[in-house]
């Protein structure tokens, strides 16, 4: 018998796997920005590869007497960053600026993965010291990057702003239904935490890919490796020196 989980699951991979039509689409129609599609192309396809192997449970494995799916943490430790990497490439932060997000996220995950997998007052811990690390994600998607980014043009800035808000606000919810989920209070059952992360990994991957996609001609308004002010002086010159020898930013 087809469970909801599985069905929820197949429903998010192929949801995953049209929002990378997008990105495959940009590849082929503006190869002068190959980069940026090849990232987007990566968070949905590596998401729809995930969603496709919990669709038929493979890597379930049980932890403390829950199920937990290793390919969706697999899955966030790929494509979390990528997100970020796109929107530290819209505003050629620097490898500084960017460094300090991945380990943000990272930590984030690691601590959450924590929070599953030990039960007791420790994964209490473990989530709060999570949302720590999401605290300091959040301050530098809000505070250091638009302090430091060097747009292209006002599109440019636009389109980040529009994707960090959705970012955010999408990421704030993950907390929540880990504190409603069976690896928090249990309010929330198995197949309803599936429905739930899946709609949040559709919205905040295929549709941030799809939204991303929509605005790259903005990238082709003006030359590329514009600086301004603000991204040479502050944090000690670390993005003008971060845009001027890393291509990818």
């Amino acid at each position: 018998m087809i469970s909801t989980i599985t069905t929820w699951a197949a429903l998010g991979a192929i949801g995953m796997a049209l929002g990378t039509l997008a990105p495959l689409w940009g590849l082929t129609n503006d190869p002068d920005h190959r980069e940026h599609y090849l990232v987007l192309a990566g968070v949905t396809g590596v998401a729809a590869v995930a969603y496709t192997l919990m669709s038929f449970r493979i890597g379930d494995i049980g932890v403390s007497g829950r199920v937990v799916s290793i390919p969706r943490y697999v899955d966030w430790l790929i494509t979390t960053p990528l997100i970020l990497l796109f929107l530290a490439m819209l505003g050629n932060t620097g490898r500084g600026s960017l460094g300090r997000l991945i380990v943000a996220d990272i930590t984030l995950l690691v601590l959450g993965a924590v929070a599953v997998a030990i039960p007791g007052p420790i994964r209490w811990l473990a989530f709060a010291g999570g949302l720590a690390a999401f605290g300091v994600l959040v301050y530098e998607l809000y505070v250091r990057i638009p302090r430091l980014a060097s747009f292209t043009n006002e599109r440019t800035r636009i389109l980040f702003v529009t994707l960090r808000n959705l970012t955010i606000a999408l990421w704030t919810l993950y907390p929540l239904v880990w504190v409603l989920a069976p690896s928090g209070i249990g309010l929330l059952t198995r197949d309803m935490t599936m429905l739930v992360i899946a709609y949040l990994d559709l919205i905040s991957k295929s549709a941030f890919v799809v939204l991303a996609v929509d605005g790259m001609d903005a990238l082709s308004e003006t030359g590329r490796g514009a600086t301004t002010p603000d991204a040479v002086t502050v944090d000690g010159g670390d993005a003008a020196t971060d845009a001027s020898t890393d291509p990818a930013d």
